[in-house]
Parts: C-alpha cells; sequence; structure tokens
C-alpha cells in the first residue's frame, strides 16, 4: 500500500508510519488501516494545524512537512 491519506480534524492528511493494513483476507474489498496512538496524532494534528504529514516517532506523532 502507498502511503495512507485520512482525514483529521476535518484536514486530510498523509501518514508516513504508525500504521498498518487492515485486511482480513485477500479477497476482501475492504481496506483501511489501523493508525497507532490515534489520541496522539489528533492531539499533534491539533498542535500543528498547517502540517499535511505525519510520522510516528518513538511513541509520538511528529508534524513531516
Amino acid at each position: 500500500m502507498a502511503l495512507p491519506r485520512i482525514v483529521v480534524r476535518g484536514k486530510k492528511v498523509i501518514l508516513l508510519s504508525g500504521f498498518k493494513d487492515e485486511t482480513k483476507r485477500v479477497d476482501e474489498t475492504r481496506k483501511g488501516v489501523i493508525v497507532n496512538a490515534e489520541d496522539k496524532l489528533v492531539a499533534a494534528a491539533q498542535r500543528d494545524p498547517d502540517a499535511v504529514a505525519f510520522g510516528y516517532i518513538a511513541g509520538e506523532w511528529v508534524a513531516s512537512a
């Protein structure tokens, strides 16, 4: 999977790390991602409202771009 784009606080952002694919079976059409420490991602998005990409480093979400 390419880098996922998700909506956080009403804005699309790109996740560079800190996620994994959510597929139960290969033939299943529903795809998504599981985000590590989602509450920390929302807090990081609130701290840096202009950021468009985030990475999960050492247990914290960091604005990357």
